[in-house]
């Protein structure tokens, strides 16, 4: 199964860092810009159309600013993650963001290869660590978050590990039951405890889920 393309928006005030970042993010096969914004309010509009993956998101921005725009953004669009992109390092400001679920402080110098591993940690809905977060506090907080979210996975076995990887590679059930040793029902009802355990409603929402979380290759 081929790797999922990561959908990316941009929200910056500054054109010329809006152009930088669609520029670079382009080269990357897996990565796809849906679109760029360039106030908070620009922003909200766009995303009651299109819902990234992962958002960039300049704190600092005219008509809505990045606080403002985040607080919506966890209400209405809980799905999307979200880094900050910021110079600002006051402990109380990195702490109001942390609040509302980001996954991490980005800053508009650094190395593209380090921001493409971000968003990738922020699709895999993991906190992506930076010295911005070098703080005993902050610290706590990416640990905690870490924990809570594994918390939060399914506890897959390794009977279902197999069949999921057996359905990624489009094997129908008798060919899975003929793999197993399995009866067609147990597959079958195998396949639907894994739906109910990762939340979904068809296999293909449950490969989707497996392989946002690195359960299948």
């Amino acid at each position: 199964m081929s790797t999922p393309t990561i959908k990316i928006a941009l929200a910056d005030d500054h054109t010329a860092v809006r152009q930088a970042f669609e520029k670079a993010l382009s080269v990357y096969d897996d990565l796809s810009v849906i679109f760029i914004a360039e106030n908070g309010a620009d922003l909200l509009d766009k995303l009651s159309h299109s819902q990234p993956d992962v958002l960039l998101l300049d704190i600092n921005m005219p008509r809505l600013s990045g606080i403002e725009a985040l607080k919506i953004i966890h209400t209405h669009y809980p799905d999307t993650r979200i880094l900050i992109l910021t110079a600002f390092s006051d402990e109380v400001y990195v702490a109001q963001c942390l609040e509302y679920g980001i996954n991490g402080f980005l800053t508009k110098t650094m190395d593209i290869a380090d921001i493409v591993r971000a968003i990738k940690a922020a699709y895999n809905n993991e906190v992506f660590y930076t010295n911005l977060l070098d703080n005993p506090l902050l610290k706590h907080y990416v640990l905690k978050r870490k924990k809570s979210v594994a918390n939060l996975l399914p506890d897959f076995t390794t009977e279902e590990l197999k069949i999921l990887n057996l359905l990624s590679e489009e094997k129908n059930t008798e060919e899975i039951s003929d793999r197993m040793n399995l009866s067609k029902r147990s597959v079958e009802l195998k396949r639907d405890r894994m739906r109910q355990k990762a939340n979904v409603k068809t296999v293909g929402g449950l490969l989707l889920y497996a392989l946002k979380r690195n359960l299948i290759q």
